[in-house]
């Protein structure tokens, strides 16, 4: 993606299209880059399907409680980092504001339109087949469950390229590896994911059309 911001005249091009076809553009070489190899080296050369990959048949209201389990966890160890924070004074430059995805696709009608259909379906789905479904299974057959988890959430982190938020990530790809774990399944830590990413999409929408929220919040702290 750094790279392709010095190809020659290719950015003044997307700049001519809706902001979304740029972010998809990114986003699909991103994609390639991903999975083109574990498409070469597993799916294609293996036979794999998605089963091969953890997505296993688990009862909804078992992924449902986990996913409320887990989403209660990321909010208290968020809490308490918080907490810990303001007490002290410090501040770390890994634990800050995430950075908004939806100016990269428009607040008109399409691109909200598509930054829900990446941000809260695709996204996940596809984020959590490669961490989960092969990354964080292939760590732990080779390491031990501890240290295949914190090497899968850090790259999870990583692959965002957000470094001020690279700790909450980290603690967000710690607890997508628990999801899993959890129920033997990826469709739940999917749907956590998506249900994360769907609760940050509804927040970045209110804050654009209510500014004078966090004005009012500042007000009171």
């Amino acid at each position: 993606m750094v790279i392709f911001q010095f190809v020659p005249s290719a950015a003044d091009i997307l700049a001519g299209f809706h902001p979304t076809v740029a972010f998809l553009f990114q986003y699909l070489l991103q994609f390639v880059i991903l999975f083109f190899p574990l498409w070469f080296f597993v799916v294609d050369k293996y036979g794999t399907t998605l089963a091969d990959f953890g997505f296993k048949k688990v009862p909804i209201l078992q992924i449902l409680k986990t996913v409320a389990l887990c989403y209660l966890l990321y909010l208290v160890v968020s809490y308490i980092i918080l907490t810990i924070l303001s007490a002290t004074g410090l501040e770390l430059a890994g634990f800050q504001d995430q950075q908004s995805y939806l100016p990269s696709f428009g607040y008109d009608s399409i691109g909200l339109i598509s930054a829900f259909i990446v941000i809260i379906l695709v996204a996940p789905f596809l984020e959590e087949l490669f961490f989960r479904g092969f990354i964080y299974r292939v760590f732990t057959k080779t390491w031990p469950v501890w240290l295949g988890s914190i090497l899968t959430a850090l790259l999870f982190a990583l692959i965002h390229f957000q470094l001020q938020t690279i700790i909450p990530l980290f603690i967000l790809g710690l607890i997508l590896n628990f999801a899993y774990q959890k129920t033997g399944s990826v469709w739940t830590s999917v749907i956590f994911h998506s249900f994360n990413n769907a609760i940050a999409f509804a927040l970045d929408l209110y804050l654009y059309y209510h500014p004078e929220f966090l004005e009012n919040l500042q007000s009171l702290t």
